[in-house]
């Protein structure tokens, strides 16, 4: 079921209201991918807002830019209430890779690694602003 602020959000934010409800999912977020009225898929992200969302699809959306293969976001971050709220393209397919062995320990490093390269250079807001240098405690061993 969407929660009742996201028709209208997005209508304001992606031209078109949701005709269907592709799939819905709530953890410590909540996802929604819908079918738009314009036939558009896409996905929208919804989550407390402690501050890091607009870091992290920054950070995102710069990584898509260099071809790495993730959603692309569609939107800024937008205040909804307490929630932060985007959306970004929808890109079915993908598989979860489950076990522990040395092959899926080798993919898992890859996709790290690229991760990592695809970072390198991005300049974002930090994703913690309320942690500074001067208020971390230091350790006197």
């Amino acid at each position: 079921m969407l929660p009742d602020w996201l028709p209208g959000w997005c209508q304001e934010h992606l031209g078109a209201a949701p005709a269907g409800m592709l799939f819905g999912l709530e953890q410590i977020s909540a996802v929604f991918g819908l079918r738009l009225t314009s036939g558009t898929r896409v996905v929208v992200k919804a989550r407390g807002d402690d501050g890091r969302a607009v870091s992290c699809v920054a950070a995102q959306a710069q990584l898509a830019d260099r071809g790495f293969p993730c959603a692309r976001p569609l939107t800024p971050v937008v205040a909804v209430g307490s929630l932060a709220v985007h959306a970004e393209e929808f890109r079915p397919g993908g598989d979860v890779l489950h076990g522990d062995t040395p092959d899926v320990a080798v993919r898992y490093a890859e996709v790290f690694a690229a991760l990592t390269a695809g970072l390198a250079g991005v300049t974002v807001a930090p994703v913690c602003p309320r942690w500074r240098r001067s208020t971390v405690p230091r350790r006197s061993w």
